[in-house]
């Protein structure tokens, strides 16, 4: 009878299948493991899967909150974005596909004027704790809206320190809404059955049905 192994890290899963297949060994997932995605760069387990759909920002914010969970901010939701891309394609490709259903997500970015300079609020872990931090807008930062588009490739891979497109990035198919003024601009990402953008000037009060987080929270 061949050898049981199990496989408890998801980074290792395809590496481990491939191997596992190719010598005729069994192996087994645990369940809890294949909801999450680990994303070494950020050091972050991130859901495969949306949740709490119908909230609004601040009241998903203070349910996660409550279990030392969080909202991906802009930077983390890009490095799960580029992880998932080349380790599972296809949850990268139900949040950037061009396709119905509408799927959106919240993302951890609270806009605010204070003085002359717009800054964003947003939450990390520190020493296992979730703190609220916040820092000015990169005076390079893309201020004005591109229907379409940026490059979501180009954004992707080279944004400012708070995650957003800069002023240069080359075009494409990504819409973008940047933050508005009013002190009421939060972001969340969007996909539809026409488009897909990153929305930088949402209503946080908004309760969409099809609106939810995707959770991160530190590993286990």
């Amino acid at each position: 009878m061949a050898p049981m192994i199990s496989i408890a890290n998801e980074k290792d899963y395809q590496k481990m299948i491939k191997i596992a297949d190719a010598v005729g060994i069994k192996y087994s997932v645990p369940n809890e493991t294949s909801n999450w995605i680990y994303v070494p760069s950020i050091n972050l387990e991130v859901a495969k899967e949306r949740t709490l759909f119908g909230e609004n920002f601040y009241d998903s914010q203070k349910e996660l909150h409550s279990n030392n969970q969080k909202i991906l901010t802009i930077p983390e939701f890009r490095e799960f974005l580029k992880y998932a891309k080349e380790n599972d394609k296809e949850v990268y490709n139900d949040i950037t596909q061009v396709k119905s259903p509408w799927r959106a997500e919240w993302l951890d970015a609270d806009f605010k004027v204070e003085g002359k300079n717009m800054v964003v609020y947003y939450h990390v872990f520190e020493n296992g704790e979730i703190v609220k931090k916040s820092e000015k807008l990169d005076k390079n930062t893309l201020m004005q809206n591109k229907m379409p588009g940026i490059s979501l490739e180009n954004w992707l891979q080279d944004s400012t320190k708070q995650g957003l497109p800069k002023e240069n990035i080359n075009s494409g198919s990504l819409y973008y809404w940047a933050p508005m003024k009013d002190n009421n601009s939060v972001a969340r990402f969007n996909a539809i059955g026409d488009r897909v953008y990153l929305d930088c000037n949402g209503n946080p009060s908004g309760r969409i049905s099809y609106l939810g987080v995707r959770v991160a929270k530190l590993r286990e």
